[in-house]
């Protein structure tokens, strides 16, 4: 808006706006040589480049390693139920032959003495 021949905004309000219309469209000036800003930007990608990499092998070594957490974490499991069912079954067994022992001492009670 013009009032009177001179513009709405002072000077500073409008060099303000240009600057922000400037880091809006990413138009960026740099005042370094060119030979110059092209080495920094390479090195600059090269590291941005090497840690993202770095960071990409970790986390799938992570992920392995999660993975075979996991899978042993199952097969003990698995191991776990087998030896409990064998447990169970030698405790059975036990059971049934100190019962059978019981029955022997008292069909044979000269034989308590000896076991």
């Amino acid at each position: 808006m013009v009032f009177g021949g001179e513009s709405f905004y002072s000077s500073a309000e409008r060099l303000e706006k240009e600057a922000l219309l400037m880091e809006a469209t990413h138009e960026k000036t740099y005042s370094s040589p060119q030979r110059k800003l092209v080495k920094f930007f390479e090195r600059s990608r090269n590291q941005w480049k090497a840690k993202a990499g770095a960071a990409k092998r970790g986390l799938k070594r992570l992920g392995t390693r999660v993975r075979r957490l996991e899978r042993s974490k199952a097969n003990s499991h698995h191991q776990l139920e087998v030896l409990q069912t064998q447990v169970a079954e030698w405790q059975a067994k036990h059971a049934q032959t100190v019962q059978e022992l019981e029955e022997l001492k008292k069909k044979y009670p000269q034989l308590s003495g000896d076991f």
